[in-house]
């Protein structure tokens, strides 16, 4: 692909999937001040806990399969339905166990929750997982347009579903839950309606077992990569939760909405970026296509990171109700854990392409052990800013040992001396949010900056899409 189109198929596919994603994550974030006024703390703790273990479920008893699904897919230009056969014959498989395992914590009471935490549990993995393999599907097969009309289903249905369970019905975190479980039915049955046409064939199709264990083979160690990335994400607020209380848990889970706009940028971007990736893939990158997208992207992220602890409190003053106000002390430095998720995420595009799928385990194993070394430390002393500082300091070591194992693959040609500049810039930011009338000359001179450190890559970004080479 020419370098114009290979700019071009990304911007078409960033802002599919912006359209896609845009509603949901902007109403996860807008509703924020909705949630906090009805329910407590506590409440708001409980139902993080469901959704995060239902992550960490997903990549635990459906083997990861959804990014085999997607990987091998894009590869295929025949018989890709032999491919998503697998993907949801695994599914069913892995919620057959996992439903036998949930009985046994619930007769045994293994695991002291109420009855509804392990109902709501199994459908939202079992939706999860089933939209997740759908829509990376039709993300290999280029139906992108689907994956943007979906994001618009799901925001329909969860803003309705919403209102009716939270305001008119008041049933609280139970229709917390049945809201989230609607949103992403809703949008699965709409994928499953778009491909009809090849899951009547799936009906039919019977995968061979030498794909079965090439896919096997390939997501088996994301499995180990997705339960330490769940720990980098997640294990915190299991120890928030044993130290400090569930109550404090649900501040913490606030903690994370502003970051959500940042993560928006991130998500956004990065699933655009894993199709081109994964296609345009150039071990010498002779025409400099991954060094100028990850050069923009990281400069996209911090400048919009250090825009956003500048405004950090004055968002908190108006998303966070009540108690969940304190939030707004962790957010900034989850912020900058964003930045280093994201740029791990574009580097493991490169792991993606070649199929080096090990070296995504060995990354996230290892950043997932200093995560847990330092929650122990921190959380009992610093309590959730230790925590905080736990998640930011092991994403920071993901992305450093990925940049590290990647240049195997590709050759980087990077300028380092101005990101290092950037990321203390942004650390000195924190600081300055956190001492007495929160600095905010100082955090806004470092704004400006951290703005004239990246004009370069500002001036770009603007002119390569129209590049005529």
């Amino acid at each position: 692909m020419l370098k114009k189109e290979k700019y071009s198929y990304l911007i078409q596919n960033t802002l599919l999937f912006t359209i896609s994603s845009f509603g949901s994550k902007i109403l996860s974030f807008l509703l924020v001040p909705f949630y906090t006024n009805i329910l407590s703390t506590s409440d708001y703790g409980t139902a993080d806990l469901i959704t995060t273990t239902t992550t960490l479920l997903i990549f635990i008893f459906t083997i990861n399969i959804a990014d085999s699904v997607l990987r091998f897919a894009i590869e295929r230009s025949e018989k890709q339905e032999e491919i998503l056969f697998f993907g949801i014959k695994v599914l069913v498989i892995g919620s057959i166990v996992l439903g036998g395992c949930l009985l046994l914590c619930w007769k045994y009471e293994i695991i002291k929750w109420d009855d509804y935490c392990y109902v709501f549990l199994f459908i939202n993995f079992f939706v999860l997982a089933l939209n997740q393999i759908v829509f990376y599907y039709l993300r290999a097969i280029d139906d992108i347009v689907a994956v943007a009309v979906a994001g618009i289903i799901t925001t329909a249905f969860t803003i309705i579903s919403n209102i009716t369970l939270l305001l008119i019905i008041r049933i609280g975190i139970i229709g917390y839950l049945i809201s989230l479980i609607i949103g992403t039915t809703a949008s699965t049955i709409y994928g499953l309606i778009r491909m009809s046409f090849r899951i009547t064939k799936v009906l039919i199709i019977r995968c061979d077992k030498r794909l079965q264990k090439t896919m096997c083979n390939y997501s088996i160690p994301l499995i180990f990569n997705g339960i330490a990335w769940w720990m980098n994400n997640g294990i915190d607020k299991y120890f928030i939760t044993l130290i400090c209380g569930i109550a404090q848990n649900g501040i913490y889970a606030v903690a994370y909405k502003i970051p959500t706009i940042l993560l928006l940028f991130s998500s956004i971007f990065a699933q655009a970026w894993n199709l081109s990736a994964i296609k345009e893939f150039d071990k010498n990158d002779k025409d400099h296509f991954f060094v100028n997208m990850y050069t923009m992207y990281n400069a996209g992220l911090v400048i919009i990171c250090s825009g956003l602890i500048l405004l950090n409190i004055p968002l908190a003053k108006f998303l966070f109700a009540k108690d969940f106000f304190e939030a707004w002390q962790y957010s900034s430095v989850l912020l900058i854990s964003i930045i280093f998720s994201g740029l791990s995420s574009f580097i493991g595009s490169v792991f993606s392409a070649v199929k080096a799928s090990n070296i995504f385990a060995i990354s996230t194993v290892s950043a997932a052990l200093i995560n847990i070394i330092l929650n122990i430390l921190l959380v009992p002393r610093w309590q959730l800013q230790g925590a905080a500082v736990a998640t930011a300091i092991s994403f920071m070591a993901i992305w450093l040992i990925r940049l590290i194992c990647s240049r195997k693959y590709i050759c980087w040609k990077l300028k380092w001396k101005v990101d290092v500049v950037a990321y203390l810039l942004l650390a000195m930011q924190v600081i300055f949010e956190h001492i007495k009338g929160h600095g905010y000359f100082y955090q806004l001179i470092i704004f400006i900056v951290i703005i004239i450190l990246y004009k370069n890559q500002l001036i770009y970004l603007f002119h390569s899409f129209n590049n005529k080479e």
